[in-house]
Parts: structure tokens; C-alpha cells; sequence
């Protein structure tokens, strides 16, 4: 017996197959919304696209869209580091761990009710076989999580006799190769009817202001500061040459990390969410997407530019000093950064009413 779904969506490139990519893969495939694949790349000079998400009208460009938008109202686009790699208690909480994948109780809740469509979890093993196939000849894919690895998360497009059946994942980070088990599989997330969404866009921006608010509050970027400015009491002019190149190695990978504010900005710039088209949100959009965290993006390229380009020889030690400084007053202003964009989302919540 075999049944299989013609899925030919992609992920996003900007993360694993984690909850929320497999989550925009496969609302789009339910919902039967496709791209124009042969339309006219602006980015690649008249070039056909090659679904490199430039184009918002290619396919990968729609999911990517659609995938920072739940990435974004979920919250995670806002989450911040400790400098000691602990996750916080919002990375807990959106799943933003190896565990996890995104995944969590109150990730998987919010985007099903964001979205509008009702769910089930089944964890019941012996019922996985009869539940995938009565999906899949309905034309839903299911969503699986597997008990290890890297992005928990896989979406399972049919079945054949004991095999299951999976997408290519085409431009995820680190794609799974193949489908998996049955053996692998550790829970299955079901998608139900299409229904009235439970969670609104200020909704959405409410959570973001939770997560904004604790990284505030808990001073997450004064942990890179005080580790990293020359003059701090912990600073990098107490360290050896080994430690200040662990720490700065630390700031850049926080860096990569930070890179979640271009998927909060996108959705402000491109205003795909229907709330959003309403102009008392002109200037807010405005203010995110350039402002705000289009700086944030250009100073986390310039300090992973840096630390790549460092010469640590005894010679130029002696200038770690300066670049220390530097360091730390680009980590102040990335930190003004986000008290604006919680001051921007805390105006936005007012016009939601």
C-alpha cells in the first residue's frame, strides 16, 4: 500500500527543520499556495529565478516570507544570548534548543491558533502507522518529530508499505537525508480543519514584547559588554591572549545568532500580515525595517568581520585595547537598538488597542 503527496515546497534557508520552517512549508502546501518559479529575478540582473528567495514571487521566496512571519510572532526573531551559552528562560520557552527545535507546548499552540487551523498530538507510538496514513490520503502532510539530531522536526509526505516518505528539504540548513523510521519517530503533530484564528497580530506583538522585555531586564547584552570592554572590571584587559580570543570568537557568534533581527525586519518592511497594510503603521514599519534593525543587521556583519580579520601576533596585541572599545560601543548601540524596537512594538500594541 503506498500514498503519496506531491510536495515540491521549500524551507527556509535561514534555519534547520525546526517546528516553525516545517510549520510555513507545509501550511503553504495545505493551502495550495505556489510561486511563479520562472519569474524575473530583480536581484540576479533579469536572471530566471533559481528559488534563492530573493523574489517574493518565486516559491521560495512565499515561504520565506511566511516563515518569517511566524518566526517573528512567535517571538523567537527577538530572542538575545547570555554570553555564557545558558539558554534564557525565553529560549525555554519558544524551544529554542537542541530538544526542542522550536517545538514547544507554547510554540506549536501559538502558531496553530496564529494561523487558524486545529491540531492534534499523538506521542502513542503503535497509533503513528493508521494517523500518518489516514493524513496523507486526506491530503494533509504531517508534521513528526524524531528523537535525535539536529532540527527535530520532518515532514512526512507519504507512505509506502514500511517506509515513509519525506520532501527533499531543498535550502534548509543541514537537511535531513531521507525519510525517517518508524522506530525514529517520537511524536506526530496532525493538522486539523481550517478555523478562526485564536491568536491575533497584537497577540503576536505581545509576545514579542515578553521576549524583548526579559532580555532587557535580565541585561543581556551588559554580559558581552562587561566581558569585553578594556576598562571593565572582568574586561578583556584582565585576560591572556587565549582567553580574549575566546571571547571575541563568543561576540561573533553571537553575531550569526543576531542575524534573527533581518527576519523581524523583513515582516515590517514587507507587511504580509493583513493588520500590518493598515497605515497608522507607516512609520513603524518604517522605523524597523531600516532604522532599527537594518543597523543592528549591518553592525553584527561588521564584528564578524572583524574578529575574522584580528591579527592576535604579539605585535599587534597591544591594539586589543582599541578594538575592545570598539567592540563595546557597537554592542551599545546594538543594545539601543532593541530598547527602540520594544519601544516601536509597545506603539504598535496602542494602535492594536
Amino acid at each position: 500500500m503506498k500514498g503519496e503527496l506531491a510536495f515540491n515546497v521549500p524551507f527556509s534557508g535561514f534555519t534547520t527543520t525546526d517546528f516553525i520552517n516545517c510549520f510555513a512549508s507545509t501550511t503553504m502546501f495545505i493551502e495550495g499556495i505556489t510561486g511563479n518559479d520562472d519569474y524575473y529575478c530583480r536581484q540576479r540582473n533579469g536572471e530566471l529565478c533559481n528559488g534563492c528567495g530573493n523574489c517574493r514571487a518565486s516559491t521560495a521566496g512565499l515561504q520565506e516570507q511566511r516563515f518569517f512571519v511566524f518566526d517573528t510572532m512567535c517571538g523567537r526573531s527577538s530572542l538575545r544570548l547570555r554570553f555564557d551559552g545558558e539558554p534564557t528562560a525565553m529560549q525555554t520557552w519558544i524551544g529554542e534548543t537542541e530538544a526542542d527545535s522550536c517545538g514547544t507546548d507554547a510554540t506549536v499552540d501559538f502558531l496553530f491558533g496564529f494561523a487558524g487551523y486545529a491540531y492534534d498530538k499523538l506521542s502513542d507510538p503503535d497509533a503513528f502507522r493508521a494517523a500518518i496514513t489516514a493524513s496523507i490520503d486526506a491530503g494533509r502532510p504531517v508534521i513528526a518529530k524524531v528523537k535525535t539530531g539536529e532540527g527535530r522536526f520532518r515532514v512526512l509526505t507519504g507512505y509506502d508499505g514500511e517506509l515513509l516518505i519525506s520532501p527533499d528539504y531543498t535550502n534548509a540548513q543541514r537537511k535531513p537525508e531521507g525519510a525517517p523510521s518508524y522506530d525514529e519517530l517520537g511524536m506526530l503533530i496532525l493538522f486539523g480543519d481550517k478555523v478562526r484564528p485564536r491568536y491575533t497580530f497584537g497577540d503576536g506583538l505581545r509576545r514579542i514584547r515578553q521576549v524583548m522585555e526579559y532580555n532587557i531586564g535580565e541585561k543581556l547584552w551588559d554580559g558581552y559588554i562587561g566581558k569585553i570592554g578594556w576598562y571593565q572590571p572582568d574586561g578583556l584587559g584582565k585576560t591572556d591572549l587565549a582567553e580574549k580570543q575566546v571571547r571575541m570568537k563568543r561576540v561573533a557568534d553571537t553575531m550569526w545568532y543576531t542575524f534573527n533581527s533581518h527576519n523581524f525586519a523583513e515582516v515590517f518592511r514587507h507587511r504580509t500580515i493583513e493588520a500590518l497594510q493598515n497605515p497608522a503603521f507607516d512609520d513603524l514599519c518604517q522605523q524597523i525595517g531600516a532604522p532599527i534593525y537594518g543597523y543592528t543587521h549591518d553592525l553584527a556583519w561588521a564584528l564578524i568581520g572583524l574578529n575574522d580579520r584580528l591579527d592576535w601576533s604579539p605585535y599587534h596585541n597591544e591594539y586589543a585595547c582599541g578594538w575592545a572599545e570598539m567592540v563595546e560601543l557597537t554592542l551599545g548601540r546594538i543594545k539601543q537598538n532593541d530598547i527602540q524596537a520594544l519601544d516601536t512594538v509597545m506603539r504598535a500594541l496602542e494602535i492594536c488597542g
